[in-house]
C-alpha cells in the first residue's frame, strides 16, 4: 500500500474494487489510514474484526452496524468507534443508493 507524505487530493487516490458491490479509496500515512468506502444498497459486510480501533463517520445512506451484541442504524453525520478486536458486521439499509462512509485506523508504534 502506497503512503503519502505532504499534500494530495481525494481524486488522485485510486479506487479499489473489492467486489462488484464494494469499493474503497485508501489514504495511508506511516502510522494511520483513512478509508472511503462505497457500499451498494442492500449489501451485507461479513462479520469481521480489526486489531486496531476504528472510527467510522457516515457520509451518505443508512448502514446497520452490529458491534458485539449491540445493533444500531446509522445515517449521515453519525459516528461509530469500534474497539480493536471487537467483531462487527454492516448492512447497507439504503434501498436505492450507495452508502458512503469513512473509517480511520491508527497503528501503535510501540
Amino acid at each position: 500500500m502506497q503512503t503519502l507524505v505532504g499534500f494530495g487530493t481525494f481524486a488522485a487516490l485510486p479506487e479499489e474494487q473489492i467486489s462488484e458491490n464494494i469499493s474503497r479509496r485508501i489514504l495511508s500515512g506511516d502510522q494511520g489510514m483513512l478509508v472511503w468506502w462505497s457500499i451498494r444498497a442492500g449489501v451485507h459486510v461479513e462479520p469481521h474484526s480489526h486489531a486496531n480501533e476504528q472510527i467510522v463517520w457516515m457520509l451518505k445512506g443508512k448502514m446497520e452496524f452490529r458491534l458485539g451484541d449491540e445493533q444500531r442504524v446509522c445515517g449521515p453525520g453519525d459516528v461509530v468507534v469500534i474497539p480493536g478486536g471487537l467483531h462487527e458486521r454492516r448492512l447497507n439499509m439504503s434501498r436505492s443508493a450507495k452508502a458512503w462512509l469513512r473509517s480511520c485506523e491508527w497503528h501503535s508504534t510501540q
